[in-house]
């Protein structure tokens, strides 16, 4: 005997099992050690344990002390919805280094009940490599050393396509070939868009055997449902409605150099399906990094981006896709959203929404459990939980829950009441000069748009919060601290709002400069300019607040957030008539460039 090949054998098949020496050790019994050994080629496993071992590896003891050039490594009998594993019988079949076997459940000693179509898949091993390969029930199936079917570690794939049950089928691949032409998101299966036997009047399938990096793979799906693509087209599924997860969709958090939620949400949303453009791009394509809003009632919502101007639109025509708002729904029309939401969700499309916990804020919906009844999310609150999931003993399940069954991700804690569903991808981005075009277009509308539903924008937006702020009688803490208070909380998450967009502007403007032609490169940078140096008026203005904190609580608490004495309050207010002269010059330089084309 060979010990050094019957060391290999075991070692592959230790593997291909997924098992550790220490694991395959423990299961028979034996010490770590005494597996090395048999593997390193030291010495023969001990006569009693072979039949243990043979079982734990499904192989045979003969194709274990006797290896030939061809072995099966895994073989299952399976009609695309069950599946027997019976990799141990047919390596037993194994003759002259091939196997020569009819694809009968008989022969097989299984049995699959009901009418779809059978297939045994099988993966297997020559000199040459792993291969793939398969047959149809009632169907022969021959392989030796030299067959090299389809080999391992290949890209999706769909090696055969059938229509039918097992009473009468037909072929579907080129069907499968013409429809894969259109780039479907999903494969509606009935008598229309696959070829129908006359002769049967039972429960046709759609059986498709494909294959992808982690292998060979069956599916088969009823008439009148549907088979989906997998994210980036790399795996089929049938509608599973109990629970679908988006894995690997990045945290969310403010203090970033990202505080719009609107415009983070889109990045980490883009990034999951395959789009690499940065925060700073986003914000400039979409023109909201032009941006500024108010309240009289200083509400926390004026740094919602969308609250008074439709940003989505310029951003999503300058990316290439076509998108969806659904705004507000009546409760009776909850459900015909929710399987829409988790209709995206199964196509690998994360779906944006507002309200998704703990305040009305921008995030992102990545899967669902229970039917649809609960969906998952990413939001800008999520980072406290984590810490103390991380620090708290008492949360030890809660993390286990969290991080292991929903893949890192929390269950959202209410109806949201607006959602952008991404639709259909086009040819693509448009070009850099006119994503530019659309970007100062709609600075220009926006900062001399009309107040809507209340709140200001642009000039308008600065000139009556400058108004708020000289209103001395709203900032007396001593007649109505609460209020006061909520004024300055709004004022400083404005502030950010206002030095994050900016920067993010300069950025883009910046990264644009140099990709656009030499006539109106200098107007860009003037533009970047502008837009740089409001940023660091803010931020500079939020670092002397912070500096100058007074020693009571309350005041403290007040001149932390920006503006509780007249002074400070002063200041802001020169700061923004200065921050508007800015963005004058800012549009005046975005028309200039706009009429030169």
């Amino acid at each position: 005997m060979d010990l050094e090949k019957i060391g290999t054998r075991i070692a592959s098949l230790r593997k291909e099992r997924k098992l550790t020496g220490e694991a395959l050790a423990e299961r028979l019994q034996v010490s770590p050690q005494a597996v090395s050994k048999w593997e390193n080629g030291r010495c023969l496993p001990e006569t009693a344990i072979l039949p243990a071992l043979a079982e734990a590896l499904g192989c045979s003891i003969d194709s274990l002390l006797c290896p030939g050039e061809f072995l099966v490594l895994e073989a299952i009998y399976t009609d695309g919805q069950a599946q027997i594993p019976v990799t141990a019988f047919v390596n037993g079949l194994v003759r002259d280094n091939g196997l020569n076997i009819l694809v009968k459940e008989q022969f097989l000693g299984v049995s699959l009940p009901g009418g779809r179509l059978k297939v045994l898949t099988i993966k297997y091993q020559t000199p040459a490599g792993i291969f793939y390969s398969y047959a149809l029930q009632d169907s022969g199936l021959v392989l030796d050393r030299e067959s090299a079917c389809f080999p391992d570690g290949q890209s999706f794939q769909v090696i055969g396509a059938f229509y039918g049950n097992e009473e009468a089928f037909s072929p579907a691949m080129q069907k499968m070939n013409h429809y894969a032409y259109f780039k479907w998101d999903s494969i509606p299966v009935n008598h229309e868009t696959f070829p129908s036997s006359t002769a049967s009047d039972d429960t046709e399938y759609l059986t498709l055997i494909y294959l992808n990096e982690a292998g060979i793979h069956v599916i088969s799906c009823p008439e009148q449902e549907r088979i989906y693509y997998g994210p980036h087209r790399t795996s089929l599924y049938l509608a599973d409605h109990t629970k679908c997860i988006l894995k690997g969709i990045g945290r969310l958090s403010w203090g970033e150099e990202r505080d719009c939620p609107w415009a983070g949400a889109l990045e980490e949303a883009l990034r999951y399906m395959g789009e690499s453009y940065s925060y700073s791009q986003i914000m400039g394509m979409s023109g909201a990094c032009f941006r500024v809003c108010f309240t009289d009632v200083w509400d926390y919502s004026c740094t919602d981006a969308l609250v008074a101007y439709d940003y989505a639109t310029p951003l999503f025509e300058n990316l290439g896709y076509t998108f969806r708002m659904v705004n507000r729904l009546e409760k009776q029309e909850r459900k015909a959203e929710r399987l829409t939401i988790m209709e995206d969700i199964r196509s690998g499309k994360p779906v944006l929404a507002i309200n998704l916990r703990v305040a009305p804020e921008w995030g992102i919906l990545t899967g669902y459990t229970e039917n649809g009844n609960r969906f998952l999310c990413r939001t800008y609150f999520d980072q406290e939980v984590f810490d103390r999931l991380e620090q708290e003993e008492h949360f030890q399940e809660d993390r286990r829950l969290v991080f292991e069954e929903n893949e890192g991700y929390l269950y959202n804690d209410s109806w949201p009441f607006l959602f952008i569903h991404f639709g259909e991808k086009k040819a693509g981005p448009v070009s850099c000069m006119e994503t530019l075009r659309t970007s100062l277009s709609t600075l220009y509308t926006s900062f001399y748009g009309e107040a809507v539903g209340g709140y200001y924008q642009g000039k308008e937006a600065y000139q009556a919060w400058i108004q708020g702020l000289a209103k001395e009688s709203d900032f007396r803490l001593d007649a109505d601290r609460e209020n006061v208070l909520r004024r300055l909380c709004v004022n400083d998450n404005m502030l950010c709002s206002l030095k994050d967009a900016r920067q993010a502007a300069a950025s883009y403007l910046q990264e644009t400069a140099a990709l656009v032609p030499d006539a109106i490169r200098g107007h860009v940078e003037e533009m970047a300019v502008c837009c740089r140096q409001i940023a660091d008026m803010v931020s500079g203005f939020r670092e002397q607040c912070s500096r100058n904190a007074s020693s009571p609580v309350v005041y403290h608490m007040a001149d932390a957030y920006g503006a509780a004495t007249p002074g400070l309050r002063r200041e802001q207010i020169a700061l923004l008539e200065q921050a508007l002269l800015l963005d004058e010059t800012s549009c005046r330089l975005a028309g200039t460039i706009l009429e030169m084309g």
